[in-house]
Protein backbone atom coordinates (compact mmCIF):
# COMPACT_ATOMS: atom_id res chain seq x y z
CA UNK A 1 0.00 0.00 0.00
CA UNK A 2 2.62 2.43 0.38
CA UNK A 3 3.52 4.87 -2.61
CA UNK A 4 1.86 8.64 -3.79
CA UNK A 5 0.05 9.54 -0.39
CA UNK A 6 -4.10 9.58 -1.55
CA UNK A 7 -5.59 13.12 -2.08
CA UNK A 8 -7.34 14.79 0.48
CA UNK A 9 -11.34 14.37 0.50
CA UNK A 10 -12.41 16.97 1.45
CA UNK A 11 -10.70 19.64 -0.66
CA UNK A 12 -11.25 16.79 -3.44
CA UNK A 13 -14.74 17.55 -3.17
CA UNK A 14 -13.85 21.88 -3.32
CA UNK A 15 -11.97 20.64 -6.68
CA UNK A 16 -8.81 21.49 -4.94
CA UNK A 17 -5.76 19.25 -5.21
CA UNK A 18 -4.00 18.12 -1.96
CA UNK A 19 -1.65 15.81 -0.66
CA UNK A 20 -3.29 13.86 2.06
CA UNK A 21 -1.19 14.11 5.66
CA UNK A 22 -3.49 11.87 7.88
CA UNK A 23 -6.13 9.45 7.64
CA UNK A 24 -9.92 9.30 9.26
CA UNK A 25 -11.04 5.53 9.51
CA UNK A 26 -14.38 6.95 10.29
CA UNK A 27 -14.54 9.01 7.59
CA UNK A 28 -12.67 6.82 5.42
CA UNK A 29 -10.44 9.44 3.49
CA UNK A 30 -7.49 11.10 3.73
CA UNK A 31 -6.83 14.58 5.25
CA UNK A 32 -4.69 17.09 4.32
CA UNK A 33 -2.78 19.25 7.47
CA UNK A 34 -5.71 22.42 7.41
CA UNK A 35 -8.43 19.68 7.16
CA UNK A 36 -6.76 17.58 10.02
CA UNK A 37 -7.33 20.33 12.07
CA UNK A 38 -10.60 21.32 11.85
CA UNK A 39 -11.53 17.54 11.48
CA UNK A 40 -9.91 17.28 15.00
CA UNK A 41 -11.70 20.62 16.41
CA UNK A 42 -15.41 19.89 15.14
CA UNK A 43 -17.35 18.21 17.57
CA UNK A 44 -19.00 16.08 15.53
CA UNK A 45 -15.69 14.45 13.80
CA UNK A 46 -13.37 15.31 17.16
CA UNK A 47 -13.96 11.43 18.32
CA UNK A 48 -12.47 10.24 15.05
CA UNK A 49 -9.68 7.48 14.72
CA UNK A 50 -6.79 9.67 12.83
CA UNK A 51 -3.57 8.50 11.94
CA UNK A 52 -0.93 9.60 9.87
CA UNK A 53 -0.95 8.62 6.45
CA UNK A 54 2.24 6.86 6.21
CA UNK A 55 1.20 4.20 8.67
CA UNK A 56 -2.30 4.22 6.61
CA UNK A 57 -0.60 3.30 3.50
CA UNK A 58 1.76 0.23 5.85
CA UNK A 59 -1.17 -1.35 6.98
CA UNK A 60 -1.81 -4.79 4.80
CA UNK A 61 -4.50 -4.88 2.13
CA UNK A 62 -6.26 -6.98 4.01
CA UNK A 63 -6.90 -5.10 6.68
CA UNK A 64 -7.76 -2.07 4.06
CA UNK A 65 -10.59 -3.91 2.20
CA UNK A 66 -12.38 -4.11 5.49
CA UNK A 67 -15.11 -1.78 4.89
CA UNK A 68 -17.51 -0.11 8.24
CA UNK A 69 -20.51 -0.08 6.10
CA UNK A 70 -22.34 -2.72 4.80
CA UNK A 71 -21.66 -3.25 0.96
CA UNK A 72 -25.01 -4.17 0.03
CA UNK A 73 -27.33 -1.56 2.72
CA UNK A 74 -24.63 1.00 3.09
CA UNK A 75 -25.36 0.55 6.95
CA UNK A 76 -23.28 0.44 9.79
CA UNK A 77 -21.67 -3.14 10.48
CA UNK A 78 -23.71 -4.05 14.10
CA UNK A 79 -22.41 -7.93 14.96
CA UNK A 80 -20.63 -10.69 13.35
CA UNK A 81 -22.08 -13.88 12.37
CA UNK A 82 -19.83 -16.87 13.81
CA UNK A 83 -21.59 -19.10 10.89
CA UNK A 84 -21.03 -17.23 7.96
CA UNK A 85 -17.90 -15.96 9.54
CA UNK A 86 -18.67 -12.13 7.97
CA UNK A 87 -20.19 -8.82 9.38
CA UNK A 88 -23.54 -7.97 9.28
CA UNK A 89 -25.64 -4.51 9.62
CA UNK A 90 -29.42 -4.28 10.80
CA UNK A 91 -30.26 -5.09 7.74
CA UNK A 92 -28.54 -7.99 6.55
CA UNK A 93 -29.58 -9.53 10.70
CA UNK A 94 -33.73 -9.56 8.86
CA UNK A 95 -32.52 -10.33 5.79
CA UNK A 96 -29.90 -13.35 4.82
CA UNK A 97 -29.01 -14.06 8.41
CA UNK A 98 -32.61 -14.18 9.37
CA UNK A 99 -32.13 -18.10 10.81
CA UNK A 100 -28.24 -17.61 11.82
CA UNK A 101 -28.15 -18.00 15.45
CA UNK A 102 -24.80 -17.15 16.99
CA UNK A 103 -23.81 -13.30 17.01
CA UNK A 104 -21.51 -11.33 18.39
CA UNK A 105 -22.61 -7.29 18.98
CA UNK A 106 -19.46 -5.52 17.83
CA UNK A 107 -19.72 -2.78 19.80
CA UNK A 108 -19.70 -5.15 23.12
CA UNK A 109 -16.28 -6.12 21.75
CA UNK A 110 -14.48 -4.06 19.09
CA UNK A 111 -13.56 -0.73 21.75
CA UNK A 112 -11.50 -3.13 23.63
CA UNK A 113 -10.67 -5.77 21.11
CA UNK A 114 -6.70 -4.54 20.73
CA UNK A 115 -6.01 -5.62 24.54
CA UNK A 116 -8.65 -8.14 24.81
CA UNK A 117 -8.32 -12.17 25.64
CA UNK A 118 -8.58 -13.00 22.15
CA UNK A 119 -5.65 -10.88 20.94
CA UNK A 120 -3.85 -12.83 23.37
CA UNK A 121 -5.14 -16.26 22.88
CA UNK A 122 -4.33 -15.60 18.74
CA UNK A 123 -0.78 -14.25 19.70
CA UNK A 124 -0.43 -17.27 22.07
CA UNK A 125 -1.44 -19.66 19.40
CA UNK A 126 0.85 -18.19 16.96
CA UNK A 127 3.97 -18.95 19.27
CA UNK A 128 2.64 -22.25 19.92
CA UNK A 129 1.78 -23.07 16.50
CA UNK A 130 5.06 -22.07 15.04
CA UNK A 131 6.94 -23.79 17.72
CA UNK A 132 5.04 -27.13 16.79
CA UNK A 133 5.83 -26.84 13.40
CA UNK A 134 9.34 -25.58 13.86
CA UNK A 135 9.64 -28.90 16.18
CA UNK A 136 8.10 -31.17 13.79
CA UNK A 137 9.99 -29.90 10.65
CA UNK A 138 13.23 -30.58 12.99
CA UNK A 139 11.46 -34.21 14.02
CA UNK A 140 11.03 -35.05 9.80
CA UNK A 141 14.60 -33.32 8.99
CA UNK A 142 16.17 -35.79 11.33
CA UNK A 143 14.31 -38.87 10.33
CA UNK A 144 15.03 -37.86 6.19
CA UNK A 145 18.89 -37.95 7.93
CA UNK A 146 18.61 -41.06 9.34
CA UNK A 147 16.49 -42.73 6.46
CA UNK A 148 19.61 -41.71 4.55
CA UNK A 149 22.08 -43.62 6.90
CA UNK A 150 20.05 -46.68 6.71
CA UNK A 151 20.50 -46.74 3.25
CA UNK A 152 23.68 -46.46 3.23
CA UNK A 153 24.63 -48.95 5.98
CA UNK A 154 22.03 -51.32 3.66
CA UNK A 155 23.68 -50.70 0.16
CA UNK A 156 26.98 -51.30 2.39
CA UNK A 157 25.67 -55.00 3.51
CA UNK A 158 24.44 -55.70 0.14
CA UNK A 159 27.46 -54.93 -1.75
CA UNK A 160 29.44 -57.08 0.95
CA UNK A 161 27.25 -59.99 0.80
CA UNK A 162 27.25 -59.90 -3.44
CA UNK A 163 31.18 -60.49 -3.66
CA UNK A 164 30.43 -64.32 -1.99
CA UNK A 165 28.11 -64.79 -4.50
CA UNK A 166 28.27 -65.84 -8.18
CA UNK A 167 26.62 -63.73 -11.09
CA UNK A 168 23.06 -65.07 -10.39
CA UNK A 169 23.31 -62.87 -7.17
CA UNK A 170 23.78 -60.05 -9.61
CA UNK A 171 20.05 -59.93 -11.00
CA UNK A 172 18.94 -60.27 -7.24
CA UNK A 173 21.00 -57.21 -6.15
CA UNK A 174 19.89 -54.90 -8.92
CA UNK A 175 16.12 -56.23 -7.77
CA UNK A 176 16.78 -56.09 -4.32
CA UNK A 177 18.12 -52.37 -4.66
CA UNK A 178 15.17 -51.03 -6.68
CA UNK A 179 13.01 -52.27 -4.15
CA UNK A 180 14.82 -50.14 -1.56
CA UNK A 181 14.62 -46.88 -3.69
CA UNK A 182 11.32 -47.48 -4.05
CA UNK A 183 10.38 -47.86 -0.53
CA UNK A 184 12.72 -45.29 0.48
CA UNK A 185 11.46 -42.93 -2.54
CA UNK A 186 7.82 -43.47 -1.42
CA UNK A 187 8.80 -42.89 2.71
CA UNK A 188 10.45 -39.57 1.34
CA UNK A 189 8.17 -38.19 -0.35
CA UNK A 190 5.66 -39.06 2.41
CA UNK A 191 8.00 -36.73 4.97
CA UNK A 192 8.62 -34.17 2.11
CA UNK A 193 4.62 -34.01 2.25
CA UNK A 194 4.83 -32.72 5.45
CA UNK A 195 7.32 -30.80 5.62
CA UNK A 196 6.44 -28.88 3.00
CA UNK A 197 2.58 -28.27 4.17
CA UNK A 198 4.74 -27.29 7.59
CA UNK A 199 6.97 -24.97 5.80
CA UNK A 200 3.50 -23.21 3.93
CA UNK A 201 1.83 -23.34 7.00
CA UNK A 202 5.03 -21.60 8.97
CA UNK A 203 4.94 -18.82 6.24
CA UNK A 204 1.90 -18.11 6.66
CA UNK A 205 1.74 -17.96 9.96
CA UNK A 206 4.98 -15.59 10.27
CA UNK A 207 2.91 -13.44 7.56
CA UNK A 208 -0.41 -13.69 9.88
CA UNK A 209 1.94 -12.53 12.99
CA UNK A 210 3.48 -9.52 10.87
CA UNK A 211 -0.23 -8.66 9.38
CA UNK A 212 -1.21 -8.72 13.57
CA UNK A 213 1.21 -6.67 14.64
CA UNK A 214 0.74 -3.98 12.09
CA UNK A 215 -2.82 -4.06 12.50
CA UNK A 216 -2.74 -3.49 16.32
CA UNK A 217 -0.45 -0.83 16.02
CA UNK A 218 -2.20 1.29 13.40
CA UNK A 219 -5.68 -0.15 12.22
CA UNK A 220 -9.13 0.68 13.71
CA UNK A 221 -10.70 -1.49 16.57
CA UNK A 222 -13.49 -2.69 14.31
CA UNK A 223 -10.65 -3.83 11.68
CA UNK A 224 -8.74 -5.30 14.13
CA UNK A 225 -11.32 -7.23 15.41
CA UNK A 226 -12.52 -8.58 11.74
CA UNK A 227 -8.65 -9.51 10.96
CA UNK A 228 -8.55 -10.88 14.19
CA UNK A 229 -11.52 -13.17 13.52
CA UNK A 230 -10.04 -13.80 10.04
CA UNK A 231 -6.84 -14.98 11.62
CA UNK A 232 -8.11 -16.94 14.15
CA UNK A 233 -9.60 -18.91 11.88
CA UNK A 234 -7.05 -19.67 9.81
CA UNK A 235 -4.97 -20.72 13.08
CA UNK A 236 -7.99 -23.56 13.62
CA UNK A 237 -7.05 -24.57 10.18
CA UNK A 238 -3.06 -25.09 11.06
CA UNK A 239 -4.35 -26.65 14.57
CA UNK A 240 -6.50 -28.93 12.43
CA UNK A 241 -3.14 -29.94 10.20
CA UNK A 242 -1.39 -30.67 13.25
CA UNK A 243 -4.09 -32.46 15.23
CA UNK A 244 -4.08 -35.08 11.54
CA UNK A 245 -0.13 -35.33 11.04
CA UNK A 246 -0.52 -36.37 14.85
CA UNK A 247 -3.51 -38.68 14.74
CA UNK A 248 -2.19 -40.42 11.14
CA UNK A 249 1.33 -41.12 12.80
CA UNK A 250 2.89 -39.17 10.51
CA UNK A 251 5.39 -37.81 13.05
CA UNK A 252 6.44 -41.97 13.37
CA UNK A 253 9.80 -42.61 12.73
CA UNK A 254 10.42 -44.68 9.31
CA UNK A 255 13.15 -47.12 9.86
CA UNK A 256 14.28 -49.60 7.15
CA UNK A 257 16.26 -52.69 7.42
CA UNK A 258 16.64 -55.77 5.55
CA UNK A 259 16.05 -59.23 7.14
CA UNK A 260 18.09 -62.40 5.29
CA UNK A 261 16.95 -65.83 4.48
CA UNK A 262 19.64 -67.68 6.31
CA UNK A 263 18.14 -71.49 4.93
CA UNK A 264 19.78 -71.06 1.11
CA UNK A 265 19.04 -74.67 0.47
CA UNK A 266 18.70 -74.18 -3.03
CA UNK A 267 20.29 -70.90 -4.64
CA UNK A 268 18.39 -71.37 -8.02
CA UNK A 269 14.78 -71.13 -6.14
CA UNK A 270 15.87 -68.38 -4.42
CA UNK A 271 14.06 -65.25 -5.53
CA UNK A 272 14.84 -63.33 -3.16
CA UNK A 273 17.41 -63.73 -0.46
CA UNK A 274 16.36 -60.20 1.71
CA UNK A 275 13.97 -57.94 2.06
CA UNK A 276 13.36 -54.27 2.78
CA UNK A 277 11.50 -53.98 6.05
CA UNK A 278 9.72 -50.50 7.31
CA UNK A 279 9.01 -49.82 10.65
CA UNK A 280 7.90 -47.11 12.30
CA UNK A 281 9.27 -46.46 16.21
CA UNK A 282 6.78 -44.74 18.35
CA UNK A 283 6.77 -40.77 18.27
CA UNK A 284 9.00 -38.99 21.38
CA UNK A 285 8.17 -35.43 19.79
CA UNK A 286 6.37 -33.30 22.72
CA UNK A 287 3.93 -31.08 21.28
CA UNK A 288 2.94 -27.46 23.09
CA UNK A 289 -0.75 -28.12 23.53
CA UNK A 290 -2.99 -24.51 23.75
CA UNK A 291 -5.14 -24.36 27.28
CA UNK A 292 -8.59 -25.39 26.47
CA UNK A 293 -10.84 -22.57 26.50
CA UNK A 294 -13.48 -22.38 29.16
CA UNK A 295 -17.03 -22.73 28.31
CA UNK A 296 -20.21 -21.93 30.00
CA UNK A 297 -21.97 -25.19 30.92
CA UNK A 298 -25.24 -25.88 29.12
CA UNK A 299 -25.14 -22.26 27.04
CA UNK A 300 -27.83 -22.38 23.97
CA UNK A 301 -27.48 -19.00 22.32
CA UNK A 302 -30.41 -18.78 20.30
CA UNK A 303 -30.77 -15.39 18.16
CA UNK A 304 -33.48 -14.22 16.34
CA UNK A 305 -34.28 -10.39 14.33
CA UNK A 306 -36.85 -7.87 15.04
CA UNK A 307 -37.32 -5.01 12.11
CA UNK A 308 -33.95 -3.59 12.12
CA UNK A 309 -32.02 -5.25 15.02
CA UNK A 310 -31.08 -8.03 16.13
CA UNK A 311 -31.72 -9.79 19.60
CA UNK A 312 -28.93 -12.21 20.79
CA UNK A 313 -30.29 -14.34 23.94
CA UNK A 314 -28.16 -16.90 25.83
CA UNK A 315 -29.99 -18.89 28.29
CA UNK A 316 -28.35 -20.97 31.27
CA UNK A 317 -29.33 -23.61 34.07
CA UNK A 318 -30.42 -20.25 36.13
CA UNK A 319 -32.67 -18.54 33.72
CA UNK A 320 -36.58 -18.28 34.63
CA UNK A 321 -39.96 -17.87 32.65
CA UNK A 322 -43.08 -16.99 33.69
CA UNK A 323 -46.22 -16.49 31.28
CA UNK A 324 -47.51 -13.18 30.87
CA UNK A 325 -50.08 -11.43 29.33
CA UNK A 326 -48.85 -7.71 27.39
CA UNK A 327 -51.61 -5.06 28.74
CA UNK A 328 -53.02 -3.71 25.54
CA UNK A 329 -51.29 0.15 25.29
CA UNK A 330 -49.66 2.38 22.43
CA UNK A 331 -46.47 1.17 23.54
CA UNK A 332 -47.04 -2.22 23.52
CA UNK A 333 -48.69 -2.15 19.77
CA UNK A 334 -45.23 0.16 19.00
CA UNK A 335 -43.44 -2.79 19.94
CA UNK A 336 -45.27 -5.30 18.00
CA UNK A 337 -46.65 -6.95 21.47
CA UNK A 338 -50.10 -8.20 21.60
CA UNK A 339 -51.34 -11.35 23.72
CA UNK A 340 -49.40 -14.07 25.78
CA UNK A 341 -45.65 -14.42 25.75
CA UNK A 342 -43.38 -16.33 28.42
CA UNK A 343 -40.87 -13.72 29.93
CA UNK A 344 -37.40 -14.92 30.37
CA UNK A 345 -35.22 -13.15 32.54
CA UNK A 346 -31.68 -13.75 31.32
CA UNK A 347 -28.05 -12.38 31.78
CA UNK A 348 -28.93 -10.65 28.53
CA UNK A 349 -31.87 -8.88 30.42
CA UNK A 350 -35.58 -9.69 29.74
CA UNK A 351 -36.78 -11.77 26.31
CA UNK A 352 -40.58 -12.07 25.29
CA UNK A 353 -40.66 -15.46 23.30
CA UNK A 354 -43.50 -17.11 21.65
CA UNK A 355 -45.01 -19.60 23.62
CA UNK A 356 -45.36 -21.77 20.80
CA UNK A 357 -42.38 -21.73 18.58
CA UNK A 358 -39.94 -20.35 21.61
CA UNK A 359 -38.74 -17.72 19.58
CA UNK A 360 -37.73 -14.44 20.80
CA UNK A 361 -40.03 -11.26 20.02
CA UNK A 362 -38.73 -8.78 22.16
CA UNK A 363 -35.48 -8.67 24.04
CA UNK A 364 -34.75 -5.49 26.33
CA UNK A 365 -31.17 -6.06 27.57
CA UNK A 366 -30.56 -4.84 31.07
CA UNK A 367 -28.11 -1.78 30.23
CA UNK A 368 -31.26 -0.27 28.30
CA UNK A 369 -34.35 -0.87 30.86
CA UNK A 370 -34.72 2.52 32.83
CA UNK A 371 -36.82 0.88 35.56
CA UNK A 372 -38.82 -2.53 36.39
CA UNK A 373 -40.73 -4.20 39.05
CA UNK A 374 -44.67 -4.72 40.01
CA UNK A 375 -46.82 -1.85 39.26
CA UNK A 376 -49.69 -0.92 41.88
CA UNK A 377 -52.03 -3.61 40.98
CA UNK A 378 -51.50 -6.84 42.39
CA UNK A 379 -50.49 -9.38 39.56
CA UNK A 380 -48.97 -6.36 37.14
CA UNK A 381 -45.69 -6.04 36.43
CA UNK A 382 -43.48 -2.65 34.64
CA UNK A 383 -40.70 -2.38 32.56
CA UNK A 384 -40.02 1.13 31.22
CA UNK A 385 -37.12 0.82 28.51
CA UNK A 386 -35.18 4.36 27.01
CA UNK A 387 -34.00 5.64 24.24
CA UNK A 388 -30.94 2.96 23.70
CA UNK A 389 -33.93 1.00 22.56
CA UNK A 390 -34.08 0.17 18.58
CA UNK A 391 -37.74 1.30 18.48
CA UNK A 392 -37.27 4.24 20.96
CA UNK A 393 -38.78 4.31 24.61
CA UNK A 394 -41.47 3.07 26.13
CA UNK A 395 -43.22 0.92 29.10
CA UNK A 396 -44.89 -2.10 28.58
CA UNK A 397 -47.36 -3.59 31.35
CA UNK A 398 -47.35 -7.40 31.89
CA UNK A 399 -50.32 -9.00 33.36
CA UNK A 400 -48.87 -11.93 35.52
CA UNK A 401 -50.92 -15.05 36.55
CA UNK A 402 -50.28 -14.71 40.55
CA UNK A 403 -49.48 -11.71 43.27
CA UNK A 404 -46.17 -12.99 43.93
CA UNK A 405 -45.20 -13.33 40.34
CA UNK A 406 -44.17 -9.38 40.09
CA UNK A 407 -41.83 -9.75 42.96
CA UNK A 408 -40.23 -13.02 41.86
CA UNK A 409 -39.39 -11.38 38.54
CA UNK A 410 -37.99 -8.62 39.79
CA UNK A 411 -35.64 -10.28 42.45
CA UNK A 412 -34.74 -12.61 39.90
CA UNK A 413 -33.47 -9.90 37.52
CA UNK A 414 -31.82 -8.27 40.50
CA UNK A 415 -29.65 -10.81 41.32
CA UNK A 416 -28.42 -11.51 37.99
CA UNK A 417 -27.78 -7.71 37.68
CA UNK A 418 -25.72 -7.94 40.83
CA UNK A 419 -23.88 -11.23 39.55
CA UNK A 420 -23.01 -9.57 36.55
CA UNK A 421 -21.80 -5.99 38.77
CA UNK A 422 -19.59 -8.45 40.67
CA UNK A 423 -17.55 -10.46 37.51
CA UNK A 424 -17.00 -7.04 36.29
CA UNK A 425 -15.42 -5.83 39.40
CA UNK A 426 -13.21 -8.94 39.87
Amino acid sequence: MEGESPACGICDSRHISKPSKAWCFECNEGLCEECKEHHILNKASKSHGIIPVNEFQKLPVSVLQIEDFCKSHDKRHQAYCHKHKCSCCSKCLIGGHKNCKNFTDMNDVVCRIKSSNMMLEIENSMRELIDNLQRIQKNRAGNLLSLKLHRQTIETEIQKARHTVNNHFDRLERTLLEELNIIENDERKKINKILASVELKEKEIDELKKSLAITKQHASDLQTYLIGKQIEHALMESETLIQSIQNNNDLSDVIISFQTNDIMKSLENISKFWKIVVQTSQCDISLVRQKNKQTQAKVDIVTKCYPDHQYETIKTEEDSCFIVTVKPANDALKFGLNGQYRLCITTSGFILEDIQKKTPKCCWSFNIVRKFGKRGIENEFEITVGRRNILGEGTVVLLCNSKDEPYQISCIAENIMKRMKSKVKH
